[in-house]
């Protein structure tokens, strides 16, 4: 959402396109349009959408974090041996978004207060995170025995899969905090001004340092349900996850360079994005050809700020020589 409280246009396109999607798939494939089909994107979209929930609070502020993938790792094969090892699944629950929450707030520590660049700080976190995710059990995945925790990320609570609700909870409590409280006002403000922020009297180092925990605590959920999902922990998953939120939260409308996000929006991209992998998925698209369409996704997404601006630079041209061309005919 902009500082008018429109939803920005790019927000906008994007939910306009996923219901165009959906719409006409569900009308020319039956595969598309079975509920298990409908479940799937919906799971697969909850568990990067989780995390790119936390990740718009990052990109409004103008950061971006990209040891998310290597810290989901670390916290779930930490997360898969405590399940197995205690059979509790509400401490291995608490355990990991208390772990991811804390890896969070490290990267955010060292960002605001040792004044050290996101890229710099998260990429060695990327490299550490990941690093321990292998030392943890020897290089070798855990399988989680524990069948009431893999319901988390396998059942559906009434139609909706519990990924898709702890989504739209998460979504709902993120989107209040960005839009309705004073917290959520400081993020965009650090993104439209860094330096009027702290003349303003905002705690900069203390929002940025919250922001990046945030990113954690979302983390920590989809660590849970990517483990739940696939029975396993593995210090090779989601290896490109960081690349996923990112695209994500900016193909929702959020601008990289800061000021200006929208929560529902993001959510919305989350379902477009697995929408598409779906779509490629049942039309047997090639790996490498997939690589090739979120490529092209991700610069699209990318590149939304620079037509945005085209966009309004060129409006704004108009405008300026048809007031002047009034101002002559007046004279």
């Amino acid at each position: 959402m902009n500082k008018s409280g429109k939803i920005s246009l790019s927000g906008h396109m994007t939910a306009v396109v996923l219901i165009l999607f959906w719409i006409v798939m569900s009308i020319a494939s039956p595969t598309f349009r079975s509920l298990s089909n409908m479940e799937s994107i919906l799971r697969e979209a909850s568990i990067t959408g989780i995390a790119a929930i936390g990740m718009t609070f990052v990109i409004i502020m103008g950061d971006f974090d990209l040891s998310i993938g290597s810290m989901l790792a670390m916290v779930g094969i930490m997360t898969a041996a405590v399940v197995n090892n205690t059979g509790s699944v509400p401490l291995a629950v608490v355990f990991a978004i208390v772990t991811a929450t804390l890896s969070g707030l490290l990267n955010g520590a060292v960002i605001a207060y040792c004044n050290l660049p996101a890229f710099i700080m998260t990429l060695g976190t990327y490299y550490i995170f990941r690093a321990y995710a292998y030392i943890f059990n020897g290089a070798y995945g855990i399988t989680i025995t524990n069948k009431s925790f893999t319901n988390i990320a396998n059942k559906n609570i009434g139609i909706f899969p519990i990924p898709f609700v702890i989504m739209i909870v998460l979504g709902v409590c993120a989107a209040v905090l960005l839009n309705r409280t004073m917290y959520g006002r400081e993020v965009i403000a650090l993104g439209n001004s860094m330096l009027a922020s702290r003349v303003s009297g905002i705690n900069t180092k203390k929002v940025k340092m919250l922001a990046f925990a945030l990113l954690g605590f979302c983390t920590g959920f989809s660590a849970i349900l990517t483990i739940g999902r696939q029975n396993l922990a593995s210090p090779d998953v989601a290896k490109n996850f960081h690349f996923d939120a990112i695209t994500m939260v900016v193909l929702g409308g959020t601008k990289l360079s800061g000021g200006e996000g929208s929560i529902a929006n993001t959510m919305f991209a989350a379902v477009l994005y697995a929408l598409i992998t779906n779509l490629l998925n049942q039309f047997h698209v090639d790996a490498q050809w997939q690589r090739i369409v979120m490529g092209t996704i991700l610069l699209v997404a990318f590149s939304f700020d620079f037509f945005s601006e085209l966009i309004t630079g060129y409006r704004i041209r108009k405008q300026i020589r048809r007031m002047e061309a009034e101002a002559s005919a007046k004279r």
